[in-house]
């Protein structure tokens, strides 16, 4: 499955973030400039999910508005049930990327600046 352009570009971002704290925090011999980044990769991950969240929701709007209304349709019904897993899943996978990018750039914050005592 190839990733989103998006998706490539925040990850590029935060990887570049991550890289310019840590070259920062080597030419000072601060770590605590490389903690920072990882807030900048929380705020770019959030960034990321919370794209990905809308493009599915106003997907989901357009096809309920194609659809009929959700009310009046059995959701449980196997053709509803074949349209949100089979159709689309690999959209859904995708947010994966954005709560790793959370997870990796909450760590980094908050234990980042102990990367020093690694690279003595």
């Amino acid at each position: 499955m190839k990733p989103h352009r998006f998706t490539v570009k925040a990850y590029g971002i935060a990887l570049l973030t991550l890289a310019l704290g840590a070259m920062l925090s080597l030419k000072l011999n601060d770590w605590t400039w490389f903690s920072r980044s990882g807030s900048l990769v929380v705020v770019n991950g959030i960034v990321l999910t919370s794209h990905q969240i809308i493009q599915h929701i106003q997907h989901l709007s357009r096809s309920a508005r194609e659809q009929n209304s959700p009310f009046n349709r059995d959701w449980a019904n196997e053709e509803k049930h074949h349209f949100i897993h089979d159709d689309h899943v690999h959209k859904w996978v995708s947010e994966k990327n954005g709560l790793t990018m959370l997870i990796v750039g909450t760590l980094v914050w908050g234990f980042g600046d102990l990367v020093q005592w690694l690279v003595v």
